[in-house]
């Protein structure tokens, strides 16, 4: 069990507790992918050697060089 354990609740969105400015401008975002999406991620993983996150940041930056979209303030 950790600390947020007892003040959030599953399935809630628990972004704010991780936002802050020592970690420069970054915020931990947490997903739901069914297990067939987290079995690719992980295979790609191994073949690139890159960690799940590496492969799902690429993906994000990939995409959004192909949509461009306004940035949202959180």
């Amino acid at each position: 069990m950790n600390d947020y354990d007892e003040q959030d609740e599953l399935g809630r969105n628990v972004t704010h507790l991780f936002k802050s400015d020592k970690r420069d401008g970054t915020a931990i975002v947490s997903v739901k992918l069914n297990y067939d999406d987290i079995a690719r991620l992980e295979a790609i993983g191994r073949e690139s050697g890159k960690l799940v996150t590496e492969v799902i940041r690429d993906a994000i930056a990939a995409y959004l060089v192909e949509q461009p979209a306004a940035p949202v303030e959180l």
